[in-house]
C-alpha cells in the first residue's frame, strides 16, 4: 500500500509489473544468470524481438533490469541484466506467491 501501511493479505503486495507471465519468466531466466544476450533472451523464452524488446523496456523503467551495449567483435551485442534491486524485488514477489499458495501442492484435496 502506498501509505506505508503493510498489506492485509499477501496478494495485495503482488507487484503486477512482475505479475505478467512474459515479465515473470524474463525476471525468473534473468535471476538463474549473470546477464544474458538480448538474442539468447529472446529465443530462450520464444518471443519476437518487439515483444521481448517492449517488455524489457517495461522492466527497465520499474529498475527491475539494466541494460548494456557491448562490443563483441566489432558487433553490438545488448545484454540484459536483473538489477539489484529487481533482484531483491523479485525474491520479495515470490516470498508473497509463496505465502498465497502455501502448501497447497499440485493437490486440491481440501477444497
Amino acid at each position: 500500500m502506498s501509505d506505508g501501511t503493510p498489506p492485509r493479505q499477501p496478494r495485495e503486495a503482488l507487484v503486477n509489473v512482475i505479475h505478467s507471465p512474459t515479465r515473470l519468466a524474463i525476471l525468473a531466466t534473468l535471476n538463474r544468470v549473470q546477464h544474458v544476450a538480448f538474442a539468447d533472451l529472446r529465443e530462450s523464452l520464444g518471443l519476437t524481438t518487439a515483444e521481448l524488446s517492449r517488455q524489457i523496456a517495461l522492466l527497465e523503467k520499474e529498475d527491475l533490469v539494466d541494460v548494456a551495449k557491448l562490443r563483441v567483435k566489432r558487433v553490438t551485442v545488448t545484454h540484459v541484466r536483473i538489477s539489484d534491486s529487481g533482484r531483491e524485488r523479485f525474491a520479495a514477489y515470490l516470498t508473497n506467491l509463496h505465502a498465497i499458495v502455501g502448501d497447497q501442492g499440485a493437490g486440491t484435496e481440501d477444497v
